[in-house]
């Protein structure tokens, strides 16, 4: 699509960046996308959801001014030839390389990159909030408190885009974010380049007026950190003054700054120097800027202004040794646990008011399940036994198996009422007395260490040592697909709509899986140790994991952002469990302890 418009009476042909329309879906339908949220020189930028569970993100478009569409594809148009729009495509994939490296609150975080269209698309975390540049035109200059907060922020993630060898390039209000929680995130990385990189002679230098340095004017400068100091402080100058600075090339032609009104003496000595016009006699680096400007620095890897812990609600001694395994039935406000010590125990829910404590099996009890109507559980042990409990009889108890291979996780069919027990030996079992016989199938090449069962009933995954998780079909058997783990499997868990399943990993991480595709869509990191656990909150809006290093963290699960952070237990927090319906779960560890937590 196109639009006329006469100039000096000649008519021309603009063309119209038609963007894709909401409902859109991409990558096999992976993405299905919203209205258009941001409109720049070289992309559109479309609200998102992405499965599983149809999580918020961004996806940005590359669809540079003077190209059109035609049947979907981008088409070259002045000033690109189909070859420069090729290589543009390339560029513009790199931006996404660069966004790979950062995992911090203050710089847009990348969740995934692909080529469809003939062209190349960013997948990003969708921020709520506005530009600085959308700020300024409703609300005029920001009061100097604020802006030394912006300023702090964006350079404590700018003095990180440095220390990895970049250079943005390209800071100005309209690339800085302020989201609805008063987080500053430095958007568009688009002109990023490595630090001293030299421009080829023939590449057109990328400038804002107002904010870029003298230097970066010329095509054969090699630019330093100096480069964004300079941008920075500008941007500093508009924030507080209402409007930008003269244009470095003006300036150099004899244009004055005019004094700030919203200031004082240390912001004026630190902004004079921020804004010299030979690099070498400007503030060289960010972090020099930021403490001449007085502002405490904690630190350009610093995140942890934006994480809170978890509270404990309370907390009560269950087992002589680690707590091994949680269940819980929030349904019918009851959890039960599994120790070292042999022993099972049933708690009320939150309260944890004592219900049963008794001798379970003659080791280690390693797996628990409830049954969907809360009236009995399932427990198994390292002695490979599996016994039937009632919750309402305390005496009423059935052996299942007497011994055989360790039992490692054991689940309840959600309709069909068998039980389903993962043993170390690598194999699965059915039980029930309404099988007309029992079945069993080989599920790993080596120890099965963890297990679960779709929602629906139909699959069934397992994972162990050999660092892969296997999709079953319930009815017969049959292997449906593989997923490649980063590391031995230490646990699954499907969100509630089955839509994605949680891996928890020896090598530290977590990664979030959708099903449809069989394709990773998050890969969480920060334990110092193994994930041992992990759960989605009742509004499956979060990911906890439980970890070696006796820790519990908390993930957004749409930007795969470090929430909440608490130290949990005394040795490894081995397993967690989610209320489903309150924003509550419980952990046990290495201590023996049971504890409520709220977020």
């Amino acid at each position: 699509m196109s639009c006329r418009v006469n100039w000096d009476g000649e008519e021309l042909v603009v063309p119209f960046r038609e963007p894709l329309a909401p409902g859109t879906r991409m990558q096999k339908g992976l993405y299905r996308l919203g209205e258009v949220v941001g409109e720049g020189s070289f992309s559109l930028t479309y609200a998102a959801r992405q499965r599983p569970g149809k999580l918020p993100v961004a996806i940005k478009e590359f669809f540079p001014r003077g190209c059109w569409r035609e049947d979907y594809k981008i088409v070259a148009g002045e000033p690109y030839t189909p070859e420069e729009l090729t290589a543009s495509v390339q560029a513009f994939l790199q931006e996404g390389t660069y966004l790979e490296r950062f995992n911090h609150p203050g710089i847009v975080r990348l969740l995934g990159m692909f080529q469809a269209n003939g062209t190349a698309y960013l997948v990003e975390e969708f921020l709520e909030g506005v530009s600085l540049g959308e700020g300024l035109k409703s609300a005029g200059a920001m009061p100097l408190e604020r802006v030394l907060e912006a300023v702090r922020q964006l350079g404590e993630a700018l003095i990180l885009v440095h220390e990895s060898g970049l250079l943005h390039s390209d800071l100005k209000p309209d690339n800085l974010f302020i989201t609805s929680q008063g987080r500053y995130v430095i958007l568009d990385f688009g002109t990023a380049r490595p630090y001293g990189e030299e421009a080829g002679p023939t590449t057109v230098p990328v400038v804002s007026p107002g904010y870029s340095p003298l230097e970066q004017y010329q095509k054969d400068q090699r630019l330093t950190p100096a480069a964004d100091v300079y941008a920075l402080a500008c941007t500093v100058y508009h924030l507080l003054q209402g409007y930008p600075p003269p244009d470095s090339r003006e300036r150099s032609r004899g244009a004055h700054l005019i004094p700030l009104a919203n200031s004082n003496a240390n912001v004026e000595r630190a902004l004079a120097e921020a804004l010299q016009l030979h690099p070498l006699r400007r503030t060289p680096s960010v972090g020099q800027f930021l403490d001449q400007l007085g502002i405490r620095r904690a630190g350009a890897a610093d995140t942890t202004n934006w994480i809170e812990p978890f509270r404990l609600v309370q907390e009560r001694t269950a087992h002589l040794g680690a707590t091994s395994v949680l269940v819980l039935d929030s349904h019918h406000q009851a959890i039960y646990s599994g120790g070292r010590d042999g022993r099972l125990c049933g708690f009320s829910w939150p309260a944890l008011a004592p219900r049963i404590s008794q001798d379970a099996h003659r080791g280690p009890v390693l797996a628990l399940a409830v049954s969907p109507d809360g009236r009995y559980l399932v427990s198994g042990g390292m002695d490979g036994s599996i016994k039937l409990w009632s919750t309402t009889e305390k005496s009423d108890c059935h052996w299942l198996v007497s011994s055989g291979p360790a039992v490692c996780s054991l689940r309840f069919h959600p309709t069909e009422g068998f039980i389903v027990a993962a043993l170390v030996d690598g194999t699965c079992r059915l039980l029930s007395s309404s099988l007309s016989r029992e079945l069993s199938f080989d599920c790993q090449q080596g120890p099965l260490l963890a297990m679960d069962i779709h929602p629906e009933g139909q699959l069934l995954a397992t994972g162990g040592e050999k660092g892969r998780v296997h999709l079953w079909d319930l009815s017969n058997g049959e292997l449906v697909g593989s997923l490649a783990s980063a590391g031995l499997v230490r646990s699954l868990r499907f969100n509630r709509d089955g839509s994605g399943l949680l891996v928890s990993s020896g090598d530290c991480s977590l990664g979030l899986w959708d099903i449809e595709s069989q394709r990773e869509v998050r890969s969480l990191f920060g334990h110092r140790s193994e994930v041992w656990d992990a759960c989605f909150s009742s509004d499956q809006m979060m990911i906890i994991t439980a970890s070696a290093d006796s820790a519990l963290y908390g993930y957004r699960a749409d930007s795969g952002r470090l929430m909440m952070w608490t130290q949990v237990h005394e040795g490894l927090t081995g397993a967690i469990v989610s209320d489903q319906v309150q924003r509550l779960l419980a952990s046990g560890g290495g201590d023996g302890h049971l504890r409520v937590w709220s977020y």
